[in-house]
């Protein structure tokens, strides 16, 4: 079951309702539900904001955890697939390995992902990913890093001590998105909210949030996805 799929049933049975009327009311199969909690389907942004509505709860900010589904297209026969994924759907990725010898050889095709501790200051390990059209995931090779999280008070939004996060290095404040910031001399993995004037308030995994001045605060990167290993 994908963390989605389990906190959307929480949410159903919350609400008393069943699958059938569930899907009912968002124009979809009772089996489609089932699938979504059981975790046999990912379910995109417009079906989760209709699922959102119907149960009164806010489902869509897990999705910031979800694996895209086009991701399995970049996957190739001769890569190792991915293993089962939850919730994020926090997921093992696959892996190239090169030979050590190749690779300096493969270096354009290549990417070594380094895992940092929080305050990347230490490195932890690497993961290999292929550059496809001169990027990793979308994005700039040179501008992606692991950040494992160090503790956990992010537990409310389902990311865990040991878990690791795929970062995009970018100062660029993103309302609503998980970023990885440095204030008061420590680096924290918060949710960001804009408010009043020039203040934002970076919240924890328990809803509690501190306000700071925009200005006070240094973005260091965006969350893509968060990842497990089991």
């Amino acid at each position: 079951m994908s963390r989605v799929g389990e906190r959307l049933k929480q949410e159903r049975l919350k609400k008393g309702m069943t699958p059938k009327q569930l899907g009912k009311k968002c124009g979809v199969t009772e089996s489609f539900i089932l699938d979504i909690e059981t975790g046999k389907k990912i379910v995109n942004e417009k079906l989760l904001a209709q699922i959102s509505k119907a149960l009164g709860a806010n489902l869509e900010e897990d999705m910031v955890l979800e694996a895209p589904a086009e991701e399995a297209k970049l996957q190739t026969e001769n890569q190792p697939k991915p293993m089962k994924a939850v919730e994020a759907v926090s997921q093992r990725r696959p892996e190239v390995v090169p030979l050590n010898q190749w690779e300096d050889a493969l270096s354009n095709i290549i990417k070594k992902v380094p895992v940092y501790d929080i305050e990347m200051k230490q490195i932890k390990g690497h993961k290999n990913f292929p550059i496809i059209d001169k990027k990793v995931e979308g994005f700039h090779p040179d501008k992606l890093v692991y950040i494992e999280v160090s503790d956990d008070t992010m537990l409310q939004y389902r990311i865990k001590k040991g878990d690791r996060a795929l970062i995009y290095l970018n100062h660029e404040f993103m309302n609503g998105a998980f970023q990885v910031v440095e204030y008061d001399g420590k680096r924290r993995l918060r949710k960001l909210k804009k408010i009043e004037g020039n203040k934002m308030q970076l919240l924890d995994g328990e809803g509690q949030g501190i306000t700071k001045e925009m200005k006070a605060v240094k973005i260091i990167g965006r969350v893509i996805r968060v990842e497990i290993d089991f």
